[in-house]
């Protein structure tokens, strides 16, 4: 019988397919090197970085089941129905129900306040006992 030790920490994977509204996300993930940083992953709209570009999301729920598989070592099979010879051989990796999509997004900068040297973002009222604290 194993006993979970109370530092041991559970992990859940969950698969996202993440799709680009338009033709915005080929030229991003295209670059050599190319970092993803992602800011939010469990709120409603979160934020991804891809090398230097912006994009905001807003999860759906998919029709059906999206499947995801990965290139596997070995001769691929031949497809007999068709008498051809696949061109890879793949594995099934996971599935999800739930995909992310995913639009460019723009930096705005921050107004200055006329009353005050506090920074608040534009349309956003700022009251006097409102405190904005730099980190």
């Amino acid at each position: 019988m194993e006993v979970e030790s109370e530092n041991e920490e559970t992990v859940e994977e969950q698969y996202i397919l993440v799709e680009f509204a338009g033709n915005t996300g080929s030229d991003a993930l295209n670059q050599e090197n190319v970092s993803i940083k992602v800011l939010g992953m469990e709120t409603d709209e979160p934020i991804i970085k891809i090398g230097n570009q912006l994009y905001e999301g807003k999860y759906y729920d998919t029709i059906g089941t999206e499947l995801f598989f990965t290139e596997a070592e070995g001769e691929p099979p031949s497809d007999t129905l068709f008498d051809n010879k696949l061109e890879k051989k793949l594995e099934f990796y996971g599935k999800t129900n739930t995909k992310l999509v995913v639009s460019r997004a723009f930096a705005k900068p921050l107004e200055k306040s006329r009353n005050s040297g506090d920074l608040h973002l534009p349309n956003q009222s700022v009251s006097n006992s409102d405190e904005i604290n730099e980190v």
